[in-house]
């Protein structure tokens, strides 16, 4: 097995061949994301499919899904699970990577990611200007939603329980967590 340096610099990350692991740079650090596991990819896809469906029958913009390169900087380079980018903003998406925040940003907690969501890229998606940052807890049932403008959050919700969650940037769009966590218990922990 070929062994590869984490990358610190996105000019490093683009020499990257297609068998090199995922990465991600946070602060000039790289590191390693492995693939996500069944309950994981379900719940992107429950709530990818949502979000795409609400921003394209209303023209509001496009949701993207993992693994998808948001550049932030040269040091801060990200892959949110789902994300959205406004129509106004759209401009910022090229084939490769999209160049600058996104809108919305989704993060679903794994084991190897909780303190990196919750510490790390919190800050960072709030230095970068991203308006709207949630936190899925599929062990929980809950999200965490952060809000704010500028390069502050300052507003945070928890949602759990039988309740709807609804995007303040994704303007209208709600669901509700049963929705998101649809078909979780059918795939057994190992």
């Amino acid at each position: 097995m070929e062994v590869h340096e984490p990358p610190s610099t996105y000019a490093e990350y683009c020499i990257l061949n297609a068998d090199t692991p995922r990465y991600e740079i946070l602060e000039g650090v790289g590191y390693m994301t492995p693939s996500p596991g069944g309950r994981h990819q379900l719940v992107i896809g429950n709530l990818w499919h949502r979000m795409y469906q609400y921003a394209a029958a209303a023209g509001l913009g496009r949701v993207f899904v993992a693994p998808y390169d948001v550049v932030l900087s040269e040091k801060d380079v990200v892959q949110p699970d789902v994300f959205y980018i406004s129509r106004e903003r759209i401009a910022m998406v090229r084939e490769r990577a999209v160049f600058g925040a996104p809108d919305l940003a989704v993060e679903i907690l794994s084991p190897s990611s909780l303190k990196r969501d919750f510490r790390q890229k919190l800050a960072l998606y709030e230095q970068y200007g991203i308006r709207e940052y949630w936190i899925v807890d599929i062990a929980n049932r809950s999200i965490d939603v952060w809000t704010g403008t500028g390069a502050a959050f300052g507003n945070r919700r928890l949602a759990t329980g039988d309740v709807t969650v609804n995007s303040v940037v994704l303007t209208g769009f709600t669901v509700a967590l049963a929705d998101i966590f649809e078909g979780v218990d059918d795939i057994p922990l190992d």
